[in-house]
């Protein structure tokens, strides 16, 4: 397990709009607790994590694979070769009717385009230097992707891979999410966020955070920080940028999931997963998973955990 890690994962819920979250529609409630948890051998090095709707995806960064299981039974359906260290993924709806899963290659500087039923490779197309976070712009029907070596973020047409602009934001990008209207990347080596108007990638501004912000994500209103060497998360209101508040988590906070009423945290140093109130930022639950916990994402039942040292996942 490495103990600074230099990039982050797909954190979104991929298999939802963002929208529905700035709405506050909750999905159904997950239950989980730690008697419930169980472990999945996946291929080596597993950091990103997606959801379809049907099937979770896992980016193995060692593996140069993804794996893709079965949400409901953990059924292992198959195992795809991408590019050079995969370590993001992400899954989009466009054109309508379709779904597909996009990962980001960090060493071969592409994304890689699957057809999610099957696995089918739809398309590698180049990006910026070291592609790291993901997420799908369901309005504008977009992908985003952060170039970790570049200090650029680049936008995608989901459709076909056309590129649509490169951007600057801060230095050493990793973590990405979208809010409805604005993208939001975290700079993990300028110690803030930048936000990017999603429409046009017009900057909005940047805003300072904790120490080496690592993942971020779109949850209940807000965005939320991980700060990896702060640990603790930030949270703030998008709309102004204005600190709601800063709260305490585990070693090495590197990923998000909303599951329609609480976040979820995996701590990468601590090798588990953090339960909080989104209004009071308190922790109401702490949950072992493997080593080095990289990606989480919500099923709408169940949480699932990608450990980079343990090459598994964990289902809560």
């Amino acid at each position: 397990m490495r103990s600074t890690p230099l990039r982050t994962k797909g954190l979104l819920e991929a298999a939802s709009c963002a929208v529905v979250l700035a709405l506050g529609i909750s999905f159904a409630q997950t239950t989980s607790t730690q008697s419930q948890v169980v472990t999945l051998p996946v291929d080596r090095g597993p950091e990103g994590v997606a959801f379809d709707g049907v099937n979770i995806w896992i980016a193995n960064s060692v593996g140069n694979t993804v794996t893709k299981l079965r949400a409901s039974d953990e059924a292992y359906l198959g195992n795809f070769p991408v590019g050079n260290r995969p370590v993001a993924v992400a899954v989009s709806t466009s054109p309508p009717g379709s779904v597909s899963i996009w990962v980001a290659n960090n060493r071969s500087n592409t994304l890689t385009k699957l057809r999610a039923f099957d696995g089918a490779l739809l398309g590698t197309y180049p990006v910026g230097d070291g592609p790291s976070g993901l997420v799908y712009d369901c309005v504008n029907a977009s992908i985003w992707v952060t170039n970790d070596r570049s200090n650029t973020v680049t936008r995608l047409r989901a459709s076909d891979g056309a590129n649509l602009g490169t951007f600057p934001v801060g230095k050493r990008p990793v973590g990405i999410a979208f809010d409805g209207t604005s993208i939001w990347v975290a700079n993990q080596f300028s110690d803030s966020v930048t936000q990017l108007r999603a429409l046009d990638g017009a900057n909005l501004g940047t805003i300072p955070v904790g120490r080496k912000p690592f993942a971020v994500a779109f949850a209940g209103g807000y965005i939320w920080v991980a700060n990896y060497v702060s640990k603790d998360v930030t949270k703030l209101l998008p709309s102004t940028g204005a600190l709601f508040g800063t709260y305490a988590v585990g070693y090495g906070p590197a990923g998000f999931a909303f599951d329609g009423t609480y976040i979820w945290v995996a701590n990468n140093g601590s090798s588990n997963v953090m339960k909080l109130d989104p209004n009071t930022g308190a922790v109401l639950g702490t949950f072992s998973v493997g080593r080095g916990p990289f990606g989480v994402v919500f099923d709408g039942t169940h949480i699932w955990v990608a450990s980079f040292g343990s090459n598994s996942v964990s289902k809560l």
